[in-house]
């Protein structure tokens, strides 16, 4: 399982350049007006795009449960500290109910169960925890953030020399990280809690076209920053 996992995850960048030519086809599609026929050529490609990167996701779970495995319960994370531990075997969780409840409700939306089998449940379900993903990372890394600052402040009163902030005590390129997964984590939580589609939820189901696009965009070209860091 191992060597199947290390072999799935390699396939991150192609996955990373998937998720930015879909938003952006998105984007583009936004920008057009209605009456436009390119608007619905290019609706169907991102509907298309997006089908492929679901087949892809698909076959992550394999990297997800080896994942899951190497970590367990987290003892060593427990002896740390308590409150991210239970947030990174929460997110765990909601990984293990995500790939299963999204590969069931695409396979739904294939009339594979049968023309009248609805995807809704499973639907709702993968974006609920997906949702709840977004939501432990953006905790997660603001923790993070709030560290790294505390860092810097104490190496400031420390040193009282601006040039010795860049000092390899201080990460700042681990800080620039999480300050793009936060940036990352708020555009994709526009999207999910637009895609959950319940009436009445904030901005569920109203969300343009524009708008997904561009959040989607913004949040890949954070990931692709974060890679090159």
């Amino acid at each position: 399982m191992d060597f199947l996992a290390n072999q799935l995850e390699s396939n991150s960048s192609r996955n990373t350049l998937l998720c930015l030519s879909q938003y952006s086809v998105c984007l583009s599609a936004g920008c057009l007006s209605e009456q436009n026929k390119w608007r619905e050529n290019l609706l169907n490609l991102y509907a298309r795009i997006s089908l492929c990167r679901t087949i892809n996701r698909s076959l992550d779970y394999f990297a997800c449960l080896s994942r899951v495995r190497k970590y367990g319960l987290g003892k060593n994370d427990l002896l740390l500290s308590t409150f991210p531990h239970l947030l990174t075997l929460a997110g765990n969780l909601c990984d293990l109910i995500y790939y299963p409840a999204e590969c069931i409700a695409w396979l739904c939306e294939g009339n594979v169960f049968g023309a009248n089998r609805s995807s809704r449940s499973f639907r709702l379900v993968s974006l609920g925890c997906w949702l709840s993903n977004i939501i432990i990372s953006i905790i997660k890394n603001s923790l993070q953030l709030i560290q790294y600052k505390r860092l810097l402040r104490a190496k400031r009163n420390k040193d009282g020399n601006s040039k010795e902030i860049r000092s390899p005590m201080v990460p700042l390129s681990e800080m620039y990280k999480c300050m793009l997964t936060l940036l990352n984590n708020f555009c994709f939580l526009l999207n999910c809690v637009h895609w959950l589609g319940i009436p009445g939820l904030l901005w569920s189901g109203k969300l343009p076209v524009f708008a997904v696009g561009l959040s989607g965009t913004i949040a890949t070209i954070c990931n692709i920053v974060k890679m090159a860091l």
